[in-house]
């Protein structure tokens, strides 16, 4: 409910995705910085940060009145994602044993986000009971909440052990950054990745807040929203939890590929929609199909990448993927002012002709090794 609380507060469309686009720069300044401090101070610290701004920025937003308020926040919030980031990643490739750490890896980012979808099938449900009207009360209890969960996250935070087999950079800062910018530039593999990463970008925080709007012009409650919202989730939780199987059933060719295809044909269902239905029916497929290929792309993105310099290298290409989405965002609330189907045709039609035109369906049999 998170947009028609700032509507609430007296935002438009254009600012409150205006306020991603702020997120996204201030994660895009941060990104590169956040990364070396994790490879030089350590990946637990790194996480402890990140969910100590968020849970300062669940604060702040708590009391917020005014639009500069929220981009503060904002900002908050960028600097606390470029920490876990590239380092969250990083420390759960470092953790996991090397004999086919690969394979494990598309698992254990599958069971990942299994986790983190599963809390996303919880809170609109609870939400919808929480604000079954439109007022401001109901939204501060809702938003209370949500800064008490963040605070049980950082706690747990507390209880990571460093991965004991990468050792801290004993090198300037500026060495490694150079030195991570030196294998972007001379893999080409990594090059590509990258584009595939930046291109087919699902956009699910612009997602999740122009689907809401859109719904209530179609008539849709809180419940419904929720319940769209949660059925959504589930699927995503579920796919991800499976993502690692997708290519062993579908061929290293096509499991990928489609993966990566289905989030944008779901956008594209979800603008041409003809009727109520078929728009709640779309918004779970494209949301539930939205993360499906990041298990099986995070492997793949890590294979050529030195261990010792993983964040930072991994933060270098979060970086500029979040250019391009702040930057998209911007044009997505613009269009959504007008109407919020013609950003989801923006972006089904991206990610449809970027998948097709970056032939994807290579990524997975073309060696990791191979001649840069």
């Amino acid at each position: 409910m998170g947009t028609l609380y700032l509507q609430a507060r007296g935002l438009n469309l254009f600012q409150v995705t205006s306020l991603n686009s702020i997120l996204f720069c201030a994660l895009f300044l941060a990104e590169a910085p956040t990364g070396v401090l994790a490879d030089k101070m350590g990946r637990k610290r790194s996480v402890i940060a990140a969910m100590a701004l968020q849970v300062l920025g669940e604060v702040l937003y708590l009391f917020s009145r005014s639009y500069w308020a929220f981009a503060l926040i904002s900002v908050i919030a960028g600097v606390g994602f470029a920490f876990a980031s590239g380092c969250v990643e990083a420390l759960i490739y470092d953790t996991l044993p090397a004999e086919e750490r690969d394979r494990s890896m598309q698992k254990a980012m599958g069971l990942n986000g299994l986790a983190h979808q599963l809390a996303f099938v919880l809170a609109p449900v609870l939400g919808s009971f929480l604000v079954p009207v439109f007022t401001l009360n109901r939204f501060l209890l809702a938003v209370l909440l949500t800064a008490c969960s963040v605070a049980v996250a950082l706690l747990v935070a507390l209880t990571l052990e460093e991965p004991p087999a990468v050792a801290r950079q004993a090198q300037a800062l500026g060495q490694i950054v150079s030195a991570g910018i030196q294998q972007l530039r001379r893999s080409r593999r990594l090059q590509w990745l990258l584009l595939i990463t930046m291109l087919t970008s699902t956009f699910t925080m612009a997602l999740v807040g122009l689907y809401q709007p859109y719904f209530a012009t179609l008539g849709f409650s809180a419940f419904w929203m929720g319940m769209a919202f949660a059925a959504g989730a589930l699927l995503a939780g579920l796919g991800a939890s499976v993502a690692h199987r997708v290519e062993g059933l579908l061929g290293p060719r096509t499991g990928l590929f489609l993966v990566t295809l289905l989030p944008g044909i779901g956008y594209l269902l979800l603008a041409f929609a003809t009727s109520d239905g078929l728009a709640f029916f779309a918004f779970i497929a494209t949301y539930g199909t939205a993360t499906l290929k990041e298990p099986l792309l995070s492997a793949y993105v890590n294979q050529p990448i030195v261990a010792d310099q993983r964040a930072t290298v991994l933060s270098l290409i979060n970086l500029l993927v979040s250019a391009y989405v702040a930057a998209m965002m911007l044009v997505m609330g613009w269009l959504a002012d007008f109407d919020p189907r013609y950003a989801f045709m923006l972006i089904g039609g991206v990610i449809v002709v970027a998948t097709l035109l970056l032939r994807v369906d290579r990524v997975a049999v073309i060696s990791p090794v191979a001649k840069e």
